[in-house]
């Protein structure tokens, strides 16, 4: 029995009203729900469902949350995800549940859903929910201080770690490993005593209207400060005049002559509850020597006042040893940790992986891909998106997206070095730290989505050519600068800002509306005269010396990166198809601060490399007759070669599926392709970026002894991955066809990379 129909991609949590069923939006009945795991709190119950459908290849992970209070509504709302008119799989449907509520409200889950609740431990669904989000999304780990966020990268040094997890009450886990793990210490002073003396005290029963009304309150006007006690600091003792020395305690001072309202009541009661829990974990974290302090659960919900009130409590107590760190999923952990605890406890049964197999060299060979099979359980990865995002409450600072489940686990690459003396960063300009830039990419952006309309008028854009398609075109442009336009205000809403951000956000908007591909018929276009180009190229090629060869190549490489539909200085003339290979050559400049290609022609004419991994860019003449000619000098060197593509479409990006059709038509141009050392593989990356953290990892496998690492591209070369090093040899091949990216590397438009690098020691 497969979980119901219901497409709720895009369901966002409505952060003003839990528990209404208006709350989850479900714009489209298309999705089928396969799987739902709910954490049932004291104060709320937050549910974590997963969904297949078009939009997503393996699936998609969704979040929704509902006070307690109103546990029947969180209820309909499950049935409703069951509810399936037409099912067919043997599978009886299975609800992972987790928290106090599990137990306590089993019988009426039981009796309205009827079907089986597995329920899970508390605190092993929250280590294990926070161990998933740790490693699994981007950004994911921030710290906050004095309206300052930084993103951490937390996933390299995990343990020991200590969770703070504050939800009605407070628990405090020492976790050393995955599965390891003790509850060490708690406090009842949580987020219900919050909750609970605010009501009391205000009248006011919503938690955001309480959370709200901190904003302008004066705590100063209710507690009782150092510098009433002393009229100054306290300098011997550390003291500021403006630190608290009585919760509340200036209110029964009649000297002090102190008059309040509600939001200073608020305030004073939220800095009461956050310093405690502060001053708690540290001790905590203290006793037990653990320097790395999460703090989870639904009470912080992204409310900046909360968090810089426990960060200023750890750095005080810790006197800056250690930081607070945050969770933008903050309060989900148990449900996602159940959700994937039963993940653990299915059986492994045999399960089609989508995507180009492992070994692809078969799929030159054939006219079918193999049908290749993997294991269930953890074989695959999240990646996070965006195009419909919510938020945890009204004024949190960061937003959630949905998880789509990647096809195949992603890895990093074997020979990406990062280490603490060289971390790897993939992007080259975090656009955060530069408002200028921002402000540029984002009105570039904006220009550029623009201008698909204009190509699609045009003719340029054979496939949105049908009414059908022009309106998703439409809606695509409406969606993302809509989007755009929320980064120019909270530019972290979505993690760390960078060009590979908000190209990766734009494919992620088309791929949402049903634009899968918007530059099929361009990119098929392009091949076939490129290949129909390149018999000719390559004589031309094999009878030159055979000295001048390797440079040569190097140029025409370059030449054929000019072919990027992705840049606005050249979409006119690709339009006309005014450009070829000549003239793209002779628009490049080569200067020394940006190519030392000598270097590696001196090299490669010494020294046979024994595998090449060569991520490769556009379709079009770029591969055909930029990449291709290149690999072949490489194959007839008795270098074997993996060719790795995107995964999915970006752009004119050529993909994995296009590269076979590409090789295999190659080889019937020429034998020097007809050979068993040529594969292809995804990289399970579908932008015109790298991170070479998220491979895909049979590409990592398939790779896994090359000695040279080739990056081709703007996006991959320069935008992402130009400081990135590696434990063999690199090239790094692209032209700098953005004025912006120029500048910032104070190089000239069209300036040709030709970056090589022997391997870091």
């Amino acid at each position: 029995m497969m979980f119901g129909s219901i497409n709720s991609s895009g369901a966002i949590i409505d952060v003003t009203r839990h528990g209404e069923a208006s709350d989850i939006l479900l714009p489209n009945q298309i999705d089928r729900v396969q799987k739902v795991a709910v954490d049932i709190g004291g104060s709320l119950a937050k549910v974590v469902y997963l969904t297949s459908g078009p939009r997503s290849q393996g699936g998609r992970l969704h979040f929704a949350a509902f006070e307690t209070d109103n546990v029947e509504k969180c209820v309909s709302f499950i049935r409703t995800l069951l509810d399936s008119p037409s099912d067919t799989s043997e599978n009886e449907p299975v609800i992972m549940a987790t928290g106090g509520g599990a137990h306590r409200f089993r019988d009426l889950l039981n009796k309205e859903l009827g079907v089986e609740i597995r329920v899970e431990d508390e605190m092993e669904s929250l280590t294990a929910g926070l161990n998933f989000l740790i490693r699994e999304v981007a950004d994911e780990v921030f710290t906050y201080s004095e309206d300052t966020m930084q993103f951490v990268d937390a996933a390299a040094d995990m343990f020991p770690y200590m969770l703070v997890n504050i939800g009605s009450g407070v628990s405090i886990l020492k976790v050393t490993g995955d599965d390891e793990f003790e509850r060490i210490s708690g406090t009842s002073l949580g987020g219900g005593t919050l909750w609970g003396l605010l009501n009391l005290l205000t009248g006011v029963r919503s938690f955001d209207a309480m959370l709200e009304m901190t904003k302008t309150g004066d705590n100063a006007k209710v507690d009782m400060m150092v510098g009433d006690i002393y009229g100054t600091n306290y300098g011997r003792i550390g003291l500021k005049a403006s630190n608290i020395a009585s919760s509340m305690g200036g209110v029964y001072r009649k000297t002090l002559d102190k008059h309040f309202d509600d939001s200073d009541v608020a305030r004073s009661i939220l800095y009461m509850v956050s310093n405690n829990i502060g001053q708690i974990a540290y001790l905590n974290a203290q006793l037990h020597g653990i320097r790395h302090i999460y703090f989870g659960g639904y009470f912080i919900r992204g409310h900046p006042l909360t968090m810089h009130t426990l960060s200023y409590a750890i750095n005080f107590w810790s006197k800056g040893e250690m930081r607070a760190l945050f969770l933008r999923h903050e309060g989900f952990l148990g449900a996602t940790g159940a959700f994937f605890i039963g993940e653990r406890a299915k059986p492994a049964t045999p399960d089609v992986a989508l995507g180009v197999a492992p070994d692809v060299s078969q799929t030159l060979n054939e006219d079918k891909a193999p049908d290749v099979r993997r294991t269930r359980g953890r074989t695959y990865s999240f990646t996070e998106n965006f195009s419909i995002a919510g938020a945890i409450a009204d004024d949190a600072i960061g937003s959630l997206g949905m998880l789509d489940r990647e096809p195949s686990k992603l890895e990093p690459l074997a020979q990406l070095v990062n280490t603490a003396k060289c971390p790897y960063t993939p992007d080259t300009v975090d656009l955060t730290h530069e408002p200028r830039q921002q402000e540029y990419w984002i009105s570039a952006m904006q220009r550029n989505t623009n201008g698909l309309l204009d190509l699609a008028d045009s003719g340029a854009l054979p496939g949105c050519s049908d009414p059908s398609s022009r309106q998703r075109l439409s809606r695509f442009v409406s969606l993302y600068l809509t989007h755009l336009h929320k980064l120019q205000h909270r530019p972290l809403s979505y993690g760390a800002m960078s060009v590979r951000a908000l190209l990766g956000l734009r494919e992620q908007c088309l791929h949402e509306v049903g634009l899968e591909d918007i530059f099929a018929g361009v990119k098929k276009h392009e091949t076939d005269e490129a290949l129909n180009a390149l018999p000719a190229l390559l004589h031309e090629i094999d009878a030159m010396n055979e000295c001048d060869r390797p440079r040569v190549l190097l140029q025409n490489v370059l030449a054929g990166n000019m072919f990027d539909w992705g840049a606005a200085q050249l979409r006119g003339a690709l339009a006309e198809g005014s450009l070829d290979l000549d003239k793209a050559r002779d628009q490049i400049t080569w200067r020394p601060e940006f190519d030392n290609g000598a270097d590696f022609v001196a090299r490669i004419q010494q020294h046979t490399y024994s595998q090449a991994v060569v991520f490769v860019d556009n379709s079009g003449a770029d591969v055909c007759l930029g990449v291709l000619p290149f690999v072949r000098f490489l194959l007839q060197q008795n270098t074997r070669v993996v060719l790795a593509a995107n995964s999915r479409p970006a752009l004119n990006d050529v993909t994995d599926r296009e590269l076979v059709d590409i090789v295999r038509r190659a080889r019937v141009i020429d034998p020097a392709f007809r050979t068993d050392m040529l594969s292809v593989c995804g990289t399970g990356s579908s932008g015109p970026c790298l991170d070479l953290r998220k491979l895909d990892a049979r590409l990592v496998q398939t790779s896994q002894n090359a000695d040279l690492v080739v990056i081709v591209g703007m996006g991959r070369a320069i935008h992402s991955n130009y400081y990135a090093r590696f434990s063999c040899d690199s090239l790094k091949l692209a032209v700098f066809k953005n004025q912006m990216a120029a500048d910032a590397a104070s190089a000239h438009i069209y300036d040709a990379l030709c970056k090589y690098e022997r391997a870091v020691v």
